[in-house]
């Protein structure tokens, strides 16, 4: 049967909103970067303080993501999703208002909650539709997301210029998020899925602690090496209770997480490939940087770029991953889901690989860095699609928010080691890192996009997989 206009028309209107709050999502998480110098000295701290500005949000997202994801198949995803709407507003509200340091920290705990907008939509969108639909849906949710980012970067810098100051500056993104808000309470439908009702509070302490814990031993890593006794110390707490809580999900009756099902044949692929891609999207961007804007004449390598050069480079794979996530349901039509993952794991591990012996001109960057766009793009929309498919109707918000987490975790992982890489690759008798110190890194880019490409091989399609079937809207 079809599918009356109005049913339609109300489904294209649900995932409309949905595209705004990520769009604003994505103007928040890249509206601030640019702003640290001038938050730090509106703040009156220093380079080293300023950087728990973002480290804070980043610990507080690994507890509000696998949590309010949970939560959200248990007692609704409309429900968390408007109290992480809130919650990131009053974040951002009182980041511009109150110009204490003490405060400010306080307030990027609440725009933690950020991270779980997007597995929050991805359950609401499949709730409502399912098949080539939610494809395209979700596709557009990352392209909006990443659009976002870049947009919140370009504004941040405009507005900062042309600001009388940087309160009015930093109101900005609220302006956004209010709209997000209305979206939210007023034009966003419930989703209709349950899980058990029993929440597994030991569960989620458990992982919190774990995931803090590692993120804070990766940060520590990143300034004082793995070497340091504090590091050592937390990361080591960090990984026996993360055995404690494994061992805790696989007797509890309805766990926070089933480790069983993310470590199957039928997620672990799509997970493991995530963990990859958040190593090489999060923690290669200050590899990149550093070898564009190194003195040739001094280091060897580098092409002396400013920011302006950086910037475009950076955008290049960043539009070419907008353009993926947004068209990959269009590719997966002609040649079938895991053939278009397969594709843009290669093409990214491609990229990175055909760096290492190209790195000399500056069109050669270009050339890799277009491999590695279109790759990652493939892999940004259609990694979370096929992760909502395969997941159990009833858990589709915390399969997309155990994704979310890992990424994360990738990037903070990779971060720490390229930083020991480079810190340990030093040219002789300087005090700047050898090429040999970036070509280990590509290499390493290299391989765990290959990973990816060897795991999503195996990946376990079941004949049961949901087809299109758009749902009215309540």
């Amino acid at each position: 049967m079809t599918d009356s206009p109005a049913v339609r028309t109300s489904v294209r209107a649900i995932v409309g909103f949905l595209l705004f709050c990520e769009l604003a999502s994505g103007f928040v998480q890249g509206y601030y970067a640019p702003l640290l110098a001038d938050i730090a000295r509106h703040l009156g701290v220093n380079d080293a303080d300023i950087t728990w500005f973002l480290t804070v949000q980043t610990l507080a997202a690994a507890v509000c993501v696998p949590l309010l994801s949970k939560l959200g198949d248990i007692f609704g995803h409309r429900r968390m999703l408007r109290i992480a709407v809130v919650s990131v507003l009053v974040g951002v509200l009182v980041t511009a208002l109150v110009p204490h340091y003490g405060v400010v920290l306080a307030s990027r705990v609440l725009v933690g909650p950020l991270a779980v907008w997007l597995p929050l939509e991805i359950a609401l969108v499949h709730n409502r539709i399912t098949g080539d639909g939610a494809r395209k849906a979700i596709g557009m949710l990352v392209s909006v997301l990443t659009f976002g980012a870049i947009l919140g970067t370009v504004a941040s810098g405009i507005v900062s210029a042309v600001s009388p100051s940087l309160t009015i500056t930093l109101l900005v993104p609220g302006v956004l998020v209010v709209v997000s808000v209305y979206a939210v309470f007023a034009k966003v439908p419930e989703s209709t899925s349950r899980t058990h009702p029993h929440v597994d509070v030991l569960g989620f302490v458990g992982l919190g602690v774990a995931m803090v814990s590692l993120l804070l031993g990766l940060h520590l890593a990143s300034d004082h090496g793995f070497a340091s006794p504090l590091t050592l110390g937390v990361l080591a707490f960090a990984l026996v209770v993360f055995a404690a809580w494994v061992v805790w999900e696989r007797r509890a009756e309805a766990p926070a997480v089933d480790v069983a099902l993310v470590t199957s044949r039928r997620l672990g692929p799509i997970y493991l490939t995530a963990f990859g891609f958040g190593a090489v999207m999060f923690g290669g961007q200050a590899p990149s940087s550093t070898f564009l804007a190194a003195d040739r004449a001094v280091a060897g390598y580098g092409f002396d770029a400013d920011a302006s050069l950086i910037s475009a480079m950076t955008a290049l794979v960043t539009i070419l991953a907008t353009i993926g996530a947004a068209t990959f349901s269009t590719l997966a039509r002609r040649i079938g889901m895991r053939a278009v993952l397969i594709l843009g794991a290669s093409l990214a591990a491609f990229g990175n690989a055909l760096v290492i012996p190209f790195h000399d001109e500056l069109w050669q960057l270009w050339m890799t860095n277009g491999f590695k766009g279109v790759g990652m793009g493939l892999l940004l929309g259609a990694l979370p699609a096929t992760l909502a498919e395969l997941a159990p109707s009833d858990q589709t918000g915390i399969a997309a928010g155990v994704y979310n987490s890992l990424r994360t975790l990738g990037g903070a992982a990779a971060g720490a080691v390229f930083a020991l890489v480079l810190s340990t690759a030093l040219a002789p008798g300087a005090d700047f890192p050898g090429i040999d110190g970036y070509i280990t890194i590509w290499a390493v880019e290299a391989c765990a996009f290959a990973v990816g490409v060897v795991a999503l091989a195996f990946l376990r399609l079941p004949a049961g997989t949901r087809t299109a079937q758009p749902v009215a809207a309540h």
